[in-house]
């Protein structure tokens, strides 16, 4: 078991629809591995988890969801019915909320506090990590109402005095996320530019750390293939409060997978040594608890 006595990890998870919730292949090996080393091993005090799917306001106005039970949001189209019946045994934390709000505010950033509940970049990837959860409390931060990489860099770096006091940090988006071109690919296999793009970013989360690998990543906005992986940034600016909020700490990758413009790119800082990664090998099993 990882000792909360020492800085937890952070995570860069690519979160998919609400779909997820079957056995999706490796997405889904992943997502078992992740509940169980979330329930089993770390242990945390709570989840701090930035979502794409929730924007900020003014050029550095941050939201964080105060709600002790929070409602789950069902912020996603023409999915079947049962999907937008879906429950949750889980809970937030207004202490944990308050926490992060005083945080960001002494950061200088305007943070303020609202009963919004979670929405699909929140509860679908952790749903399908740990079915019942009513044991971690779940905290969710907007991101800026911007594409300013280098403020969510920052947004990070705030957060992290967190990983002290025994908190998780999630950045929940996808490593490429282009739904306008996505049935153009359809079952083909994914475009050039998924890939290169896929590439480069693990190239940076794991071969560089602390100021020069935030500088990189800020970079990916003048990438070549940046608006064909992402015609807006939203899903890709939690890489960058993960990344800010990893500081020296190395990356792993821990799932890579694709369809068609998506990606399913999801990483790791901070991991203790003896961790034991995922393996898709189709014995992972739902994590049931």
């Amino acid at each position: 078991m990882t000792s909360l006595a020492t800085k937890t990890p952070v995570f860069f998870v690519s979160h998919g629809g609400p779909n997820l919730l079957e056995n999706q292949a490796k997405p889904g090996d992943f997502y078992s591995w992740f509940g169980q080393y979330l329930k089993n091993e770390l242990k945390p005090k709570a989840i701090v988890i930035i979502s794409a799917h929730w924007q900020g306001e003014g050029p550095n106005g941050i939201f964080v969801d105060v709600s002790e039970k929070p409602k789950l949001i069902y912020d996603f189209y023409n999915f079947p019915k049962h999907y937008y019946e879906e429950k949750w045994d889980h809970q937030g934390s207004p202490a944990v909320a308050s926490r992060v709000i005083d945080l960001l505010n002494k950061s200088g950033l305007k943070a303020s506090g609202q009963k919004y509940g979670n929405d699909h970049g929140v509860w679908v990837p952790l749903k399908r990590a740990m079915r019942s959860n009513p044991h971690i409390p779940i905290v969710e931060v907007s991101t800026f109402s911007h594409e300013d990489m280098d403020m969510h860099v920052k947004l990070g770096e705030a957060l992290a005095p967190l990983r002290d006091e025994g908190v998780v940090i999630i950045g929940s988006g996808s490593a490429v996320h282009n739904l306008r071109q996505l049935w153009t690919y359809g079952d083909k296999p994914s475009p050039k530019f998924v890939l290169d793009f896929d590439k480069d970013m693990e190239k940076i989360a794991c071969r560089s750390t602390g100021q020069e690998r935030n500088e990189k990543a800020n970079e990916l906005s003048n990438h070549r293939s940046f608006r064909d992986c992402h015609p807006t940034a939203e899903h890709l600016v939690p890489f960058h409060v993960a990344l800010g909020a990893a500081g020296e700490d190395s990356g792993k990758k821990l799932l890579t997978d694709y369809f068609s413009t998506l990606s399913w790119g999801s990483y790791a800082f901070g991991l203790p040594k003896e961790t034991t990664l995922p393996k898709y090998d189709g014995t992972q099993t739902r994590d049931e608890l």
